[in-house]
């Protein structure tokens, strides 16, 4: 007959054989086996769409006269668009471009501000460019929500200038803005003294 110190022992060496033999089994599918498993990415290797404004500008008409009691300094007038197809923002920090193969020194200008009402040809008629004013009315709207766009006119004015030094010479000029994030946006280059395509 067998003592119960036998029983124990064989019990205790029944269940080492089983759970060895567990150990040679093949895992499930639903093992944590790292060469089975697919990583899942981690925060930083995820790519994030930056939301920020997208804004696009367009010279619609371009004028060029002398400047009222200054007959040797010219005024260029543009009518400008601009549009957002991206997250609400502002269009500012207005420059012009000019490249011109006579005149080397003419290369940028800043915006005034002109008042008075004015004839803008291609524009419809008499233009008031103190509420058209595309600077003060940029700086007025809040924000350029997403499919809207704000249409006004910049003034620039070149010391000792005239009309034709530019016109249909090959000089180009470009409009230069930026958003509230600083970055930089470019309408698309006009050449002076030809019709524009809108």
């Amino acid at each position: 007959m067998r003592s119960a110190t036998d029983y124990g022992l064989l019990s205790v060496v029944a269940a080492s054989l089983l759970l060895s033999g567990c150990r040679g089994m093949p895992q499930s599918a639903s093992s944590s086996n790292p060469q089975t498993q697919t990583p899942t990415p981690s925060p930083s290797s995820v790519p994030v769409t930056e939301v920020r404004p997208q804004l696009s500008g367009r010279v619609e008409n371009v004028s060029l006269y002398p400047v009222p009691n200054n007959p040797n300094d010219l005024a260029i007038s543009l009518v400008v668009t601009v549009s957002n197809s991206g997250s609400p923002g502002i269009a500012q920090d207005w420059t012009l471009s000019l490249t011109c193969p006579t005149r080397n020194d003419l290369k940028t200008a800043e915006p005034v501000h002109v008042s008075g009402v004015v004839d803008m040809p291609g524009s419809g008629g008499r233009v008031d460019l103190n509420k058209e004013d595309l600077v003060l009315k940029s700086k007025r709207t809040v924000l350029l929500a997403k499919g809207e766009a704000l249409k006004g006119i910049l003034t620039f004015v070149l010391a000792k200038t005239s009309a034709a030094e530019l016109s249909n010479n090959g000089s180009t000029l470009a409009v230069h803005f930026k958003d509230s994030r600083g970055r930089s946006y470019q309408t698309a280059t006009a050449l002076i003294g030809t019709k524009i395509n809108r």
